[in-house]
Formats: structure tokens, C-alpha cells, sequence
């Protein structure tokens, strides 16, 4: 696989391009001790890493707290774009630099409608043929439901197509999917997971994209 050189690139938002993880480990966290409790931050972010449900599942089983932690993080958490965070260092650059190589972007996020806010406000829909969210029905990650569609919708070549992610749902989403994938780690501790590709930051992948290895 020669990045450089594949036309269609799949994105996850949270993670990926986006830098969402902090503030919302950030409210995570608070909402934790609100209800009188306290959590590592990086055990909160790898069990992130398997999905938010899966954090919120283990503290209220561990400290027997049922919904009163949900109820903390939703009244805690903003949901306007700039508290929650922009996107990452070089991620407009990536976006672009696929483009210049031919390429087109597209997403698929566990996000709803929210997404669109986002992306206007940070002036980054531009840069994107198609996306997909929640809210357009499909299964969530791992499901390949919404690659596939995304797949028929534009005839995708599937070796000329990846899907590129922070978290082993993603990535499984564009194997069962049959498309290269690619995990970026932001340089934080991960379980090992099959990707094609694996890359520190969006830094790294482009310089592969320029570079085309």
C-alpha cells in the first residue's frame, strides 16, 4: 500500500481529526467527583478507547452509582465547538494534501448532527465529498454498514480506499469493510490490534502522503 496513491480516505472524527478526548475526559472526570469519586486519566482514556459507554459502564458498576454519573457529564459537558476542542495540529494540512494528490475526504463518525456544527465552525466541510453519522441509521463501528454504503454510493475501488481511525473499532469497521485501514496512536499508550498502517500523529502521515512511502 502506497498512501500516496489511494483515492478515497475514510475518517473518524473524535481522536482523529478532532481533539475531543481531552475536555472530554476532562468532564469525565469531574462528573467522577461530583458524585464523590476519583479515576486514573489514563485508565479513563483506555477504556475511552474502547468506546465512552464502556467508562461509564465500569464506574457505575464499580462504585454502584447507577445514571447519577451520566446525569453529572451531561449537565458538566458543553457541547458547543469551541470547548469541546479543534481539530489537531496538521489536520487541515492532511485534508488538503489529500486532495492535491487527487483524492477525495470522506467520514464516518459515531457522532449525530452535532458533527456539521463542528465542522462549519472550524471551516473544515469544505473538505470532504460525504459524511456519515449515527444519525443516518447505520450500525456503529465495528459495523461496516456505513463504509459499505459509502462504498456503493460513490463505486469505490476498495484497493484504493482506507479508512483511518484512533481506536480498534475503527479500524476493524474498514477490515470487516475490505479496505486498507490505518490507526493513528496520538502517541498514547494503545492494546495492539491489526491495522495496515500505523502512525504516531497526523504529522507522520503527512509526510507519508507527501513523500508517498
Amino acid at each position: 500500500m502506497e498512501l500516496k496513491k489511494l483515492k478515497n480516505f475514510i475518517w473518524d472524527f473524535d481522536g482523529t481529526l478532532y481533539d475531543t478526548y481531552p475536555y472530554t475526559i476532562d468532564c469525565f472526570i469531574k462528573a467522577l467527583n461530583d458524585t464523590g469519586y476519583e479515576a486514573d486519566r489514563i485508565e479513563i482514556y483506555s477504556l475511552m478507547m474502547d468506546t465512552i459507554e464502556a467508562a461509564f459502564r465500569l464506574y457505575e458498576e464499580k462504585y454502584g452509582i447507577g445514571a447519577r454519573l451520566r446525569g453529572a457529564f451531561k449537565e458538566i459537558r458543553k457541547t458547543d465547538p469551541l470547548s469541546q476542542g479543534g481539530p489537531f495540529p496538521y489536520a487541515v494540512d492532511v485534508l488538503e494534501r489529500v486532495i492535491r494528490n487527487g483524492g477525495k475526504n470522506y467520514m464516518f463518525t459515531h457522532r449525530v448532527n452535532d458533527v456539521y456544527e463542528f465542522m462549519e465552525y472550524w471551516d473544515t466541510t469544505k473538505y470532504f465529498e460525504d459524511i456519515v453519522t449515527l444519525a443516518d441509521g447505520f450500525e456503529p463501528k465495528p459495523s461496516p454498514d456505513a463504509i459499505n454504503y459509502l462504498i456503493q454510493k460513490h463505486c469505490f475501488d476498495k484497493s484504493e480506499t482506507i479508512m483511518t481511525g484512533d481506536r480498534e473499532i475503527d479500524v476493524l469497521s474498514g477490515a470487516n469493510a475490505g479496505i486498507y485501514t490505518c490507526h493513528i496512536t496520538n502517541n498514547m499508550p494503545y492494546n495492539d490490534f491489526t491495522a495496515d498502517l500505523r502512525v504516531g500523529n497526523l504529522k507522520d502521515m503527512l509526510y507519508l502522503l507527501e513523500s508517498g512511502e
